[in-house]
């Protein structure tokens, strides 16, 4: 990546001890991020022995709970950061989900806990995406993609700080009048004692101040027009997709984890058919049609069709009545038609610049199959070596913790290194790099997961925890350059809308239930099954990149 010298000088500067102030602000805000994400890893211990819950419920609680809200608002959150201050916008976010982290701590059911996790998601949904772009904004562009890496090193520092004071917490060994609900309340509370001292040293940057294009103010910005016909083609393939998929997953919970049908498979395949044919002419009506009130209500419409297929159609076939779920489902999906439509006319300018960069579409699919294994194994490892290995809550919570933190930020500050090193000489690195980590990636999971002591498993995991957190820095700063500087935000919400939604989501909710399933076959060791058939996934990513690396010069946008 070839560094404009000229645009730089010319362009406004901040002192380097004041860039590195605020480097470390949204760092220590990113650690509080997934130390109120990841904390109930550890507590999903004590919690499933008090409470009495299933690995499939813990799984919710760590997957859809978190993920759902957590991604969806992501995207009307990042539309108003490309317009809004968004220091504003973390502070509010890090004060919501550090009050619902709290009181997840007053939790009496599985219910009350489910709630309390969808807040936190709520809030920490306005607290990434405009990160990556203030960091965009206050690095040049040769140094993105080492300052995203340190930024991103909250991830394994903040895991791991969860996991261990967790575990301190929740055991007693602090005071015995302490446990996991306590755990939940003191990180949470210092969070909200952190957000003030955030606003008060983070100044919010201006815009694209290192990038050669220039940002207009949104309010002087044409709206976009109708799409082309090959771009209308292209969301019409997507709008299939998106239609059909909630039938066929259904249909793929059935056949493969033996879930209660609600409707017979028939039927559900005929309503993912119908699926596709509305999707497709919803792609055609977002790529043409410019009436925001049009497209949200036919919108709506499309994504109801499938529903009534699959809940109406098989009540006729059965016999059954439709009850109060049936009615609830049916009304959340006009709600999302709503809003799907909102989305697709809100960024149809986004849309027109990236619909043809195939680079940024297969990124977003290697960081999603990543994540799914990812968020699942950093969920789930602490409930894996207490069964396996026999271990107690606090040498879980230091053996899985400390696993974390060294080979966690190594990982994540080699990556950024070596994606600005070999993106000086070819742009594709930036895809190459986490391809080829996440070839070894796999394999070392499945030594870890079968090795026969914790010891040997801890010497192994150290490896893959390193090389699955090595695309961050790379694929990260690649995002901030396939955009223009104004576009910036919303790209990295979709990106983290996807990736969030398949990796958090699908990903922790899946291993939980693939090991529910297993555990009669397998008992203890049903976790273990699980986790060896997820790694595959890093293969699948390993794939996606190595695809993505073949356009990322033809996609990026010059400096």
């Amino acid at each position: 990546m070839a560094e404009n010298a000229s645009t730089d000088d010319a362009q406004p500067k901040h002192s380097k001890s004041y860039r590195t102030l605020v480097l470390a602000m949204l760092f220590i805000v990113y650690a509080f991020n997934f130390l109120d994400r990841q904390i109930i890893s550890i507590l999903a211990i004590p919690i499933k022995d008090e409470l009495g819950l299933s690995d499939e419920q813990l799984g919710l609680l760590g997957g859809i709970a978190f993920a759902l809200l957590y991604s969806t608002l992501g995207v009307p959150i990042a539309w108003l950061a490309d317009r809004m201050d968004r220091t504003w916008i973390m502070t509010i976010s890090l004060t919501v989900w550090s009050a619902f982290t709290a009181l997840s701590g007053f939790a009496q059911n599985f219910m009350h806990l489910f709630l309390a996790r969808v807040g936190v998601g709520v809030g920490e949904a306005g607290g990434v995406a405009p990160a990556y772009t203030i960091i965009a904004d206050y690095n040049p562009p040769s140094e993105r993609a080492r300052a995203l890496a340190i930024y991103s090193l909250g991830i394994p520092v903040g895991s791991a700080f969860g996991v261990i004071a967790g575990s301190l917490i929740a055991s007693g060994s602090f005071s015995e009048n302490l446990d996991w609900r306590s755990a939940f309340i003191i990180v949470g509370l210092a969070g909200v004692v952190v957000a003030p001292l955030f606003k008060f040293l983070v100044k919010e940057p201006v815009r694209g101040q290192y990038d050669a294009q220039p940002v207009a103010p949104a309010a002087e910005k044409p709206a976009v027009g109708p799409l082309s016909d090959k771009k209308a083609k292209m969301l019409a393939l997507r709008g299939a997709v998106i239609l059909a998929a909630p039938s066929l997953l259904s249909v793929f919970n059935i056949l493969l984890f033996g879930a209660n049908a609600a409707q017979p498979i028939w039927m559900l395949l005929l309503a993912a058919a119908f699926g596709a044919a509305c999707g497709w002419y919803a792609g055609g009506l977002w790529a043409r049609n410019t009436s925001v009130v049009q497209i949200m209500l036919i919108t709506s419409g499309l994504v109801l069709v499938p529903g009534l297929v699959a809940w109406v159609g098989g009540a006729l076939v059965t016999g059954n009545e439709l009850g109060w779920g049936a009615y609830g489902w049916l009304i959340g999906r006009a709600i999302a038609g709503l809003l799907l439509g909102a989305f697709f006319f809100t960024f149809r300018d986004f849309l027109e610049v990236t619909l043809e960069k195939h680079s940024f579409w297969l990124m977003v699919a290697g960081a999603s199959a990543s994540s799914m294994m990812g968020y699942g194994i950093f969920f789930w490892l602490p409930s894996f070596f207490s069964r396996t290995f026999d271990l107690g809550l606090v040498q879980t919570g230091w053996v899985f913790g400390g696993v974390l933190f060294v080979a966690g930020s190594l990982g994540i500050v080699l990556g950024g290194v070596m994606g600005d090193w070999m993106g000086k000489r070819s742009r594709s690195a930036f895809a190459i790099v986490p391809a080829i980590a996440f070839i070894f990636t796999a394999p070392f999971y499945w030594l870890g997961i079968m090795s026969p002591t914790v010891w040997i498993a801890t010497a192994f995991m150290f490896v893959p925890t390193a090389l699955g957190l090595a695309w961050l820095g790379p694929v990260l700063s690649a995002f901030q350059h396939l955009v223009p500087p104004d576009m910036r935000t919303r790209a990295s919400s979709v990106f983290l809308l996807i990736n969030n939604l398949v990796g958090i989501g699908g990903g922790v909710y899946v291993l939980g239930r693939v090991s529910t399933v297993l555990e009669p076959q397998f008992g203890e060791d049903s976790l273990r099954m699980s986790i060896l058939a997820g790694s595959m996934l890093y293969i699948v990513a390993a794939i996606f990149f190595w695809l993505a690396s073949r356009y990322l010069a033809r996609d990026w946008v010059e400096d």
